[in-house]
């Protein structure tokens, strides 16, 4: 079988090395009769890319390819497939299988996004991603030469996700890629501790996207602290009568769809809800009973009074940096 040495996506050509024998360690004799394996770069995002022996695998066996090469490779996988019905087309679609099928055809959803990022002109803010990534490494664990795919094991986001984050962070001259090796890059950032935490401030973003109230709420969940009550948990201030807590849109909407919240309302009432942009900054499937410091900083900016600005400086003085 001729080995494939490019493809084009979107207009752009990728250039394709067929692994070895000794690369595929992992797969049984059905995938390595079934496949031939390439691996690809993409605006510096590494990708597998499957192309099949003879005919195009049914859709469902290619999600469970997918799935499966995934969970060994730990990259995004792409199908090469000859052209194909209309049917056969929405079906791999619908199952999420990215898929370029010849000159015509392809769904690779988060490789648009990446492109059109790429061709726009630099970030001129951090990306929800990026701003989590910096801060789970300043505060959590230091990510100071690992790659995308090692830091799927420690943050909650997928490879593509982590890569796009970092080139935020690149954007924004707070790291740099360095290339590792053939296939591989690392991530090696421009500062240290409180001069990376002041360097990145005016990139930062509020990660509350806004503020709800209700007199009650009939949950069972131990959400986490977030506003004063975390800030007077780190500090000296004094807590709120008012309980305060974090969670998502997707958990609000499940409390409204449940009716669990009564009266509801954008003014007062004995708990205060901040809906956050991305998820508690701690180590990987643990759960935090306050929310993290840097980002509890950037969350009050906007408060005027005197004493939260002192604690809050307090605070992140007395941090122990974890890079």
């Amino acid at each position: 079988m001729i080995q494939m040495k490019e493809l084009s996506i979107l207009g752009r050509s990728v250039s394709l090395q067929q692994r070895t024998k000794a690369q595929l360690k992992g797969i049984n004799i059905g995938e390595s009769l079934t496949f031939s394996f390439y691996d690809g770069e993409f605006y510096g995002m590494n990708l597998l890319f499957l192309k099949p022996k003879k005919n195009n695998p049914t859709p469902r066996e290619c999600s469970i390819t997918a799935e499966r090469m995934q969970t060994i490779f730990g990259l995004p996988v792409i199908f090469i497939l000859s052209p194909g019905p209309s049917f056969e087309r929405q079906r791999l679609i619908d199952k999420s299988v990215y898929f370029v099928m010849g000159n015509k055809f392809a769904f690779l959803p988060t490789l648009v996004a990446y492109a059109r990022m790429r061709k726009t002109q630099p970030a001129k803010h951090l990306s929800l991603v990026a701003q989590y990534t910096l801060l789970y490494h300043l505060q959590v664990e230091s990510l100071e030469g690992l790659s995308a795919r090692e830091m799927t094991e420690k943050l909650p986001y997928s490879y593509e996700s982590i890569t796009l984050g970092l080139t935020c962070l690149e954007d924004l001259n707070l790291c740099k890629k360095i290339q590792k090796g053939q296939k591989n890059k690392i991530v090696h950032f421009l500062a240290k501790g409180r001069e990376l935490w002041d360097k990145a401030q005016e990139y930062l973003v509020n990660p509350v996207e806004k503020r709800l109230f209700c007199d009650s709420l009939n949950s069972d969940v131990d959400y986490t602290n977030c506003n004063i009550n975390a800030l007077s948990h780190y500090s000296w201030l004094n807590s709120e009568d008012c309980r305060m807590i974090m969670m998502s849109k997707k958990e609000l909407q499940r409390l409204i769809d449940n009716k669990a919240l009564l009266n509801m309302n954008e003014f007062d009432g004995k708990v205060m809800i901040e809906v956050w942009k991305y998820p508690v900054i701690s180590s990987l499937c643990t759960s935090s009973k306050w929310v993290d410091k840097l980002s509890l900083a950037i969350s009050l900016r906007e408060d005027t009074d005197a004493r939260v600005e002192g604690e809050i400086s307090r605070v992140i003085n007395e941090i122990e940096w974890m890079d």
